[in-house]
């Protein structure tokens, strides 16, 4: 369940309050102030809603945007196994993070965000060139990782 003042995404704050019956303020704000805010009878609807407007700032404003998808995809992965996560900032700022039966990486050089399997070597499952990555394929991705 989600707290306030709780971080969801890589340095975004998580405020919400309840300012109707049913009907939810819900911000998210960064370290240097830029907000995201909806509301909605829906709390988590307009969380990930909030969540899809702080991703699109980061994405157009970020200066180190692989770092940012590294750590949020830390934050999201906190209730599976992480066997091992590296980060790479001398190989063009590439990741990864392994899991029990996969991993998630971002190749840096190739501009891409996959998830793959291990078959006598890594093969893609599902790839995603960094420009066209949305917050909700980068969630589908990491909800789809064991």
């Amino acid at each position: 369940m989600f707290k306030n003042n709780s971080e969801i995404l890589q340095g975004w704050t998580l405020c919400f309050k309840e300012v109707s019956n049913s009907v939810y303020k819900v911000t998210l704000t960064d370290n240097y102030g830029r907000q995201g805010a909806t509301t909605d009878s829906d709390l988590e609807k307009a969380i990930t809603t909030c969540e899809n407007y702080a991703f699109d700032i980061e994405r157009q404003i970020s200066k180190n945007w692989n770092k940012f998808l590294f750590d949020t995809s830390i934050l999201k992965l906190v209730n599976k196994t992480v066997l091992e996560k590296q980060y790479h900032n001398e190989a063009f700022d590439s990741w990864y993070i392994q899991l029990a039966e996969n991993r998630i990486l971002v190749d840096g050089k190739n501009y891409i965000f996959s998830i793959q399997v291990y078959k006598d070597d890594w093969i893609d499952i599902k790839t995603i060139k960094l420009s066209e990555l949305t917050f909700d394929n980068f969630i589908a991705i990491l909800n789809s990782a064991h």
